[in-house]
């Protein structure tokens, strides 16, 4: 598929006094060089478009292993909370325990 319109190429360069075999050589020497530049961009693009999709599956692993880090320290913490609650329950009830058995005998000896 030609890059540049190359009748109107060879046109241009017929008007400017090259000949038509002249003017259709530099037309396909141009073109030629304009394929090759862009199939090599192509290829130079899918390289890097390539290198992108490799570095975004990496970071994407990353940050799966991180979240689940914050996952597991969440869950350790919550069960960290959850013994903490336990034990003040058990220290609040050894207390009105206390409380009750102090009033209870206080009343008994009064």
């Amino acid at each position: 598929m030609p890059i540049t319109n190359e009748l109107k190429s060879i046109n241009r360069l017929e008007e400017a006094g090259f000949s038509h075999d002249q003017a259709k050589a530099v037309v396909e020497v141009v073109e030629e060089g304009l394929q090759s530049g862009f199939e090599k961009f192509v290829e130079v693009l899918d390289v890097k478009l390539d290198q992108i999709r490799a570095d975004m599956r990496e970071m994407e692993a990353r940050l799966r292993a991180e979240i689940q880090n914050v996952r597991l320290e969440m869950q350790t913490l919550r069960a960290e909370i959850l013994k903490e609650q336990r034990d003040q329950l058990l220290k609040f009830t050894a207390l009105v325990m206390l409380i009750v058995a102090v009033f209870g005998a206080a009343y008994r000896f009064f």
